[in-house]
Parts: structure tokens; sequence; C-alpha cells
């Protein structure tokens, strides 16, 4: 008879196994080419945020300018976005495409922003896996709380 520790231990390293195999996979990244640049749709998969989407599980508000300055305001993002753990892959001023990694397995989250004459636009999604347990969402809201302090001053 199968000892209950041992089934434990089995779907414990399945599990184990399982959450591995989501951060192998979410590792490559793949930098959109000059041309390309635009935010997209979030997949149908709860696991993104995006400022023009229409559907609620996706819907996050964009960030508004600072002071009506759109040069100041892309500098506070990339600040912002920085100083909340963001690794800046591609910043031309008008598009920003950062990466933050989880601490225990290593899952990537991709973070875009682009600028427009009124507002800028924000999309953060995780590569791999459905549910994010709401990690984007909060992400999202914390660098808009850097950024929003940060245009004080």
């Amino acid at each position: 008879m199968i000892s209950l520790k041992l089934i434990i231990g089995g779907v414990i390293i399945l599990m184990i196994a399982y959450l591995a195999g989501l951060s192998f996979l979410s590792r490559q990244t793949e930098l959109k080419t000059e041309g390309e640049r635009h935010l997209s749709p979030c997949p149908d998969k709860p696991n993104c945020v995006f400022s023009r989407s229409t559907e609620k599980v996706h819907a996050i508000q964009s960030f508004s300018m600072l002071e009506n300055n759109r040069s100041k305001s892309w500098t506070k993002l990339i600040l912002a976005i920085q100083q909340g753990g963001g690794e800046i892959l591609v910043n031309d001023g008008q598009y920003c495409h950062a990466v933050f990694t989880s601490k225990v397995f290593r899952f990537k989250d991709d973070l875009e922003a682009e600028l427009s004459a009124a507002q800028i636009d924000i999309r953060s999604a995780s590569r791999a896996g459905t549910s994010d347990l709401g990690k984007n969402r909060k992400r999202v809201e914390h660098i808009r709380q850097r950024y929003l302090e940060s245009g004080t001053g």
C-alpha cells in the first residue's frame, strides 16, 4: 500500500517540476523591431492588463501626463519602472519594453508602454501560465504610484 507521505511527496515534486518548466518557457525575450513597437491586445488569459482594453478582466487606466509635459512624463515613467524592479530592454522615447523577473522561480513578465499625445498607454503580461494572481495589475498600480509621487517634485 502506498503511504500518504509518498503521495504528498510525489505531488510536491510534480508541482515543482511544473513551475520550473513554466519558468524555463518564459525565459526567451522577443523584442519588437522598430516598426512593430506598438502595444498588442491581451491574450485570452487573465494574466495581462492593458490600458486600451475594453474587457474588464484586462482593463487598467492609462497614465496621465505630468504637468502636460510629454518628455518629463516619459522620463518619470522610465524611472518608476526601474525603481519597481524592471529591467529596461528598449526605450526609444516613445516606446518602452521592460522585463520583471520573479524571485523564486524566475518567471518573466513583460511591461510595455507607449507614449501618445495625451497619455501613456501601458500593457503588462506574464509570459507563461494562465493566472498571475493579480501580479501584473498590482505592478502597474505600484509603478503608477511611484510615477505620480515623482511628478510632484
